[in-house]
C-alpha cells in the first residue's frame, strides 16, 4: 500500500480527543461541537464507518472520521448557530415519529431554520449519501436579508483532519481524494481557512461578520475549515429551500464513487418520498393507540435497531461497539424478530450458530443459552421446520455444554475472537464458568458470577431445547429432566440468595421464566428490590447507568400482574429520552467497556455515556409489545400492560409477529368487545388481559 492511502495508526492519530481538548483551551471563542448527545443513521446492513453521526440540530458527520457539517445564519448582524443554542431549543424529530428523516426546526432571530437529513445508498457497494435539505421562511413582518452558511470543519459530530479543502466543479473536495459534496444550488460565494496561516476557525471570522478570501487551501495543521454562502432575501411567509448531497465517506481511496453519481442523485425526482416509502414497508406492525409516544416509542426502537446493522449482523451502538456481542445482540435479534425482520434474523442466527460464547468480555456463561434463545426464537415466529432441522445440532451442542458447565469440578474455558480492547488481554477473557456449585452454573456475566442470571437463562435454554427435539419428532431427549433439576436447584438457592444481585428482578419471570410470579419468596424479593432500589422511600429513582436493566424489571413486574409497576418505568422511557424525541438511551459512564474508536474522531469528545444502546431499544420494544400481544405457552394473551386510561377510546394493533403467526384485534369501548384474529389458532385460546371486563370475539 503506498504512503498516500496508508491509514494513520500513529499515537497522535488514535488520540484526537486530547489534541482537541488541547484547542478547545485555547479557543475557548470558537463555535464547537456541542459533544452532548447524538444519533446514528444508517443504510441497514452497511458497515460501522458509514454511519452518520448527527448532533441536534442536523449538524452532522457523513462517516465516522470525516467531516463536520454545519447550518449557520448571520441575521441582522448576529451569527446564529444551533452547537450555542440550549437543547430545549432545537427540537428533534423523525418523519412521521419513526422513520429515520431527521427534522429539526430553530429559529435564527425572525428566520426559521427546518432541515431535514437522511441517509440512503446501497451498503453492499458502499455508496451511501446524505440528503440534506434546509427550508429558510421568514416568519417577521418585513423583508429579510441575511446570509446562510453551510460550514465545513475538520470537527464536529465525529469530524477528523481536514489538510485540503476546495471548490471545484461545484463540488466540495475535502482532501486528496474526490468531491464529497454536491450543493444542488450555486453558493454566491465559497471561501477556505487554513488554521496553519491564520490560527483561526472559520466561526472566529463569521462571528464577526468576515469571510474568507480564499477558495482553496492546504493546512500542515488539519484544522483547515470553510463555508458556503448563500445571500438569500424573503418576503413575510416567503421560504426558501436549499439542499445538499454528500457522499458517506467519498474521500476513502477505496470507495471513492465519483462526482458523476452526485449529479445523477440531484437530477432523481422524488428522492426522499421514495425513501419514506421504502421504510414504511419495513414497518409492517400498524398500531392506532391512544398515547402517541406508545406508538413512536415502539416503532423507534425498531429503527435505530435495523440501522445499526451491519452486514448480517446486529449491533448495540456502531462505532463504541462495533462488534457482534451475543448477550446484547441476542435481545437485539429477538426485538426485529418480532418486529418482522425474520428474513434479516435468521441470516444473523445461522451465520453466528456454530459460536458458542462470544462478545465484547470474551466467552461468558449465559453465551450457550443466548445461542439457543435465538435460535428457537426464530422457530416459533416463522415455524419453519426446515429451518429447525437444520440448525437443531447446535442447540443440541449448546443445551450440551450447559450439562457440562452445571458438573465442571474445574473452570471451563473458550477462546473467541469478539472482545474489546481491554479484554483482549484480560486472562480471564476465556473463562466461561468455574468449577459448579450445588449443580449450578458459576458462570461469568459483566466481571462477575450472578447465578440466577447465567442459570436462568440456561433453564429457559433446555426447556427451548426440549421443546425444538419435539417438534422434529425426536423422543426420549434429557433436556426437559435436566431443566427441571436446574430449576429446583435455583429455587434452592434462592432460599438466601434471590436478589442480592440487580440482575435477579431483570430476568426471573422474563425471559427465562425459571421463577413462578405466585411463589411468596420471589414476590418477597421482587418487592424488596422494588421498595429499595427502584423506588426507595416511594420515591421513583430511574436506573442511572444500565437503562436496559430496568427496562428488564418493568417486564417482569408486567408478567407479576403489576402493570401498575411497570408503568412507572415505561412512563419514564416514553417521556426521558437522551437525544429528545428520538427514543434513545444510555449505558454506563463515560467510555467505559468501548472499543476505543471515538478517541480517533474530532467529535463526542465529553463522552459521558453510550448511546444510543441497542441492549435498552430492544428491552424497550419487547416490553411495549408485550404490554400489547404476548405468549403464556398456548395460549395467546392480550393486553397485559395496557393502563386503564386507554380503556374508553378505541385502540387497534395489525400485523404484529406472534408465536401465533400474525395477530390483528380491535378494542371497542361502547361494548368493551376486544376482537382478535391470528394466523394459527392458539391451542390454550386467547385470554384478555385488558383492565376490566372485556367480551373477547375472534
Amino acid at each position: 500500500m503506498s504512503q498516500l492511502h496508508a491509514p494513520r495508526y500513529t499515537l497522535k492519530q488514535m488520540l484526537l480527543h486530547l489534541e482537541m481538548a488541547e484547542m478547545r483551551r485555547k479557543h475557548p471563542d470558537w463555535i464547537w461541537n456541542r459533544s452532548d448527545v447524538h444519533v446514528l443513521l444508517g443504510v441497514p446492513g452497511s458497515e460501522e464507518g458509514l454511519k452518520t453521526i448527527v448532533e441536534p440540530g442536523n449538524s452532522f458527520s457523513p462517516g465516522h472520521r470525516s467531516y463536520g457539517v454545519s447550518t449557520w445564519l448571520q441575521v441582522d448582524g448576529k451569527l446564529h448557530a444551533p452547537e450555542e443554542m440550549d437543547a430545549d431549543r432545537l427540537p428533534w424529530s423523525f418523519h412521521e415519529g419513526s422513520i429515520p428523516v431527521l427534522h429539526s426546526t430553530w429559529e435564527a432571530g425572525e428566520i426559521r431554520v427546518h432541515s431535514s437529513l437522511f441517509a440512503d445508498g446501497d451498503a453492499e457497494t458502499s455508496d451511501i449519501k446524505n440528503h440534506f435539505s434546509v427550508d429558510l421562511e421568514n416568519m417577521g413582518r418585513a423583508a429579510k436579508t441575511f446570509s446562510f452558511f453551510l460550514v465545513i470543519r475538520s470537527f464536529g459530530a465525529a469530524g477528523g483532519p481536514i489538510e485540503k479543502l476546495r471548490l471545484e466543479n461545484e463540488h466540495v473536495h475535502v482532501n486528496g481524494g474526490g468531491p464529497v459534496m454536491l450543493p444542488l444550488e450555486r453558493p454566491a460565494r465559497f471561501g477556505a481557512l487554513s488554521y496553519a496561516e491564520s490560527g483561526k476557525d472559520i466561526s472566529s471570522l463569521l462571528r464577526h461578520g468576515e469571510f474568507p478570501s480564499a477558495t482553496s487551501v492546504e493546512d500542515s495543521s488539519s484544522w483547515a475549515s470553510g463555508a458556503l454562502e448563500y445571500r438569500v432575501t424573503l418576503n413575510p411567509g416567503e421560504k426558501k429551500t436549499l439542499g445538499f448531497i454528500c457522499h458517506v465517506h467519498a474521500d476513502n481511496w477505496l470507495n471513492f464513487a465519483g462526482s458523476r453519481t452526485l449529479k445523477q442523485e440531484a437530477q432523481r425526482p422524488r428522492r426522499e418520498q421514495t425513501f419514506i416509502d421504502g421504510w414504511k414497508q419495513r414497518q409492517s406492525i400498524e398500531l392506532a393507540l391512544p398515547d402517541r409516544r406508545f406508538v413512536d416509542a415502539f416503532q423507534t426502537q425498531l429503527t435505530h435497531l435495523a440501522m445499526f446493522t451491519v452486514g448480517d449482523e446486529p449491533r448495540i451502538s456502531p462505532i463504541s461497539y462495533p462488534l457482534w456481542w451475543l448477550r446484547d445482540g441476542s435481545y437485539v435479534l429477538n426485538a426485529l424478530n418480532k418486529g418482522g425482520y425474520h428474513a434479516f434474523v435468521e441470516r444473523a442466527v445461522r451465520n453466528a450458530a456454530h459460536k458458542d460464547a462470544f462478545g465484547g468480555f470474551g466467552a461468558e456463561g449465559d453465551g450457550p443459552a443466548n445461542g439457543i434463545w435465538i435460535l428457537t426464537e426464530h422457530y416459533l415466529l416463522t415455524r419453519s421446520e426446515a429451518f429447525l432441522r437444520d440448525v437443531y445440532h447446535h442447540i443440541q451442542r449448546k443445551a450440551e455444554l450447559i450439562r457440562a458447565m452445571r458438573q465442571t469440578t474445574a473452570p471451563m474455558k473458550l477462546h473467541n475472537e469478539y472482545r474489546t480492547p481491554e479484554m483482549q488481554l484480560r486472562a480471564e477473557n476465556n473463562v466461561m464458568c468455574l468449577a459448579a456449585q450445588h449443580g449450578l452454573i458459576r458462570g461469568r456475566m459483566d466481571h462477575h458470577l450472578p447465578t440466577f442470571w447465567v442459570n436462568g437463562f440456561s433453564y429457559l435454554a433446555l426447556r427451548r431445547a426440549a421443546m425444538a427435539a419435539r417438534a422434529l419428532g425426536l423422543q426420549d431427549t434429557w433436556y426437559d429432566a435436566e431443566a427441571e433439576d436446574l430449576r429446583k436447584a435455583l429455587r434452592a438457592h434462592a432460599e438466601s440468595e434471590f436478589g442480592k444481585n440487580d440482575r435477579d428482578p431483570n430476568s426471573a419471570f422474563w425471559p427465562t421464566g425459571w421463577a413462578d410470579p405466585k411463589d411468596p419468596l420471589i414476590a418477597a424479593g421482587m418487592e424488596k428490590f422494588w421498595n429499595t432500589v427502584r423506588c426507595p422511600s416511594g420515591q421513583y429513582t430511574p436506573e442511572p447507568l444500565w437503562t436496559y436493566f430496568e427496562a428488564g424489571q418493568a417486564h417482569n413486574f408486567l408478567l407479576m400482574g403489576r402493570r401498575d409497576r411497570a408503568w412507572v418505568s415505561i412512563e419514564m422511557f416514553l417521556t426521558q429520552h437522551i437525544a429528545k424525541g428520538l427514543y434513545t438511551y444510555s449505558e454506563g459512564h463515560e467510555d467505559e467497556n468501548s472499543c476505543l474508536q471515538w478517541q480517533r474522531a474530532r467529535g463526542w469528545d465529553k463522552i459521558r455515556f453510550v448511546t444510543p444502546h441497542g441492549w435498552t431499544a430492544a428491552e424497550l420494544f419487547l416490553l411495549l409489545r408485550d404490554c400489547l400481544v404476548r405468549e403464556a405457552d398456548e395460549t395467546l394473551v392480550i393486553g397485559s400492560g395496557v393502563p386503564e386510561s386507554w380503556m374508553t377510546q378505541p385502540f387497534a394493533v395489525k400485523n404484529l409477529p406472534t408465536y401465533f403467526g400474525r395477530v390483528s384485534f380491535e378494542y371497542e369501548p361502547s361494548s368493551k368487545t376486544l376482537k382478535v384474529s391470528s394466523e394459527r389458532q392458539p391451542k390454550g385460546g386467547i385470554r384478555s388481559e385488558l383492565p376490566g371486563n372485556v367480551n373477547v370475539t375472534e
